[in-house]
């Protein structure tokens, strides 16, 4: 007895590859056709994968999310070094995906938030929810350097907090929009002079 026909698309590659495609083009703007031509998957087998396209969206956000934005909130979130350290680290990180030519521009979640506004709710709600996270590392991480001495007890540490969150959201605008490194890098030098010292 034959054996059955192997599968020809690998689905963890698939999956990168719808990624990459809702993250240039948005929820609204890819459609059905344009995820079985990037991925090669008939349209049945794509839904018998990964389930409807709402659902591949929200996966797909999910990977990037997992891929890219967990290992640096977990940086940030432990590491040992000083607090002006590890933030530039994190921003630093950032600015350099955004320079990744074999990445879609920008940051998917940032581009998932900027569209939400005409996203089904429960789409809305998971760039919302990756959003709250790495707000939520940032308020804990100031939170700490604060406890520690790293920033004086009279600073508001939850606006610093809230401050350099902010600036990661602006680093995917500005990869979106083309920035250059020399105009990245700058924007994070300024950005860091907001850290005061505790002498």
């Amino acid at each position: 007895m034959g054996r059955g026909r192997p599968r020809k698309t690998d689905p963890e590659q698939a999956l990168d590859t719808a990624m990459k495609v809702f993250w240039n083009k948005g929820f609204e703007g890819t459609s059905m056709s344009d995820l079985v031509c990037a991925t090669g998957m008939a349209k049945p087998g794509l839904y018998a994968c990964f389930g409807d396209k709402e659902t591949l969206y929200k996966k797909s956000l999910t990977r990037y999310f997992n891929n890219l934005g967990t290992p640096l909130l977990d940086d940030l979130e432990h590491s040992t070094d000083p607090l002006p350290l590890v933030v530039r680290r994190f921003l630093e990180t950032v600015a350099h995906s955004m320079l990744d030519e074999s990445c879609p521009s920008g940051c998917f979640v940032v581009n998932s938030l900027i569209e939400g506004a005409s996203q089904h709710p429960a789409l809305k709600a998971i760039g919302k929810e990756y959003d709250q996270r790495r707000r939520d590392v940032f308020s804990q991480r100031f939170a700490d350097a604060q406890k520690n001495g790293e920033i004086p007890t009279q600073v508001n540490a939850q606006a610093l907090a809230d401050f350099f969150a902010a600036q990661s959201l602006a680093l995917g605008v500005m990869g979106r929009t083309g920035t250059n490194e020399k105009e990245l890098s700058n924007f994070i030098d300024v950005a860091l002079t907001a850290l005061p010292a505790n002498h």
